[in-house]
């Protein structure tokens, strides 16, 4: 039973080490790419947003939804939304209209997992009593590939900045 006890233990030790290794490698990448950025990155990502958020804000859903794309993070390409996808999200902004927004937060992580929170105000409170909430939240997920900003949408299954979202 001791013959199998120590090879099993060298086992467990050699997968944590390995486990931490990948850890301390994606939190190397992250730091990397974001010391790549520029001041130029931030006003392009930013500005790919506001230029979504507009025609939102003005009932042009078509508009906003072709300038969005999804990623591919295995062969970190991009390509333009499914149409099942635009008719989700044209559904979506039917039901809750674009009323007003602001940003929440933006956080860069890697080229292709960012970060860009809104606020979507849907309706319009007549009661300064009522409680109920009248905001959605709404993420992008811009990413940079090949030197290029592409507006994403974050999936629900996508990992976001747990410490900026609130």
């Amino acid at each position: 039973m001791k013959r199998f006890l120590w090879p099993a233990a060298a086992l467990a030790c050699l997968l944590a080490f390995t486990a931490c290794g990948g850890k301390k490698s994606a939190e190397s990448e992250a730091e990397e790419f974001r010391k790549e950025l520029t001041k130029e990155d931030t006003t392009q990502m930013l500005a790919l947003c506001d230029d979504c958020m507009k025609p939102l804000k003005d009932g042009r859903i078509d508009e906003a939804l072709s300038r969005l794309y999804t990623y591919n993070d295995s062969t970190e390409t991009v390509t333009p939304i499914s149409e099942a996808k635009r008719a989700e999200l044209k559904r979506t902004f039917r039901l809750f209209p674009v009323l007003g927004y602001e940003m929440d937060y933006y956080s860069f992580n890697s080229q292709g997992q960012n970060d860009v929170k809104y606020n979507i105000r849907f309706f319009e409170k007549t009661d300064s009593a009522d409680t109920a909430p009248n905001t959605i939240g709404f993420m992008f997920n811009p990413v940079k590939v090949d030197g290029q900003w592409y507006l994403c949408i974050k999936e629900a299954d996508q990992e976001f900045d747990r410490a900026r979202n609130r």
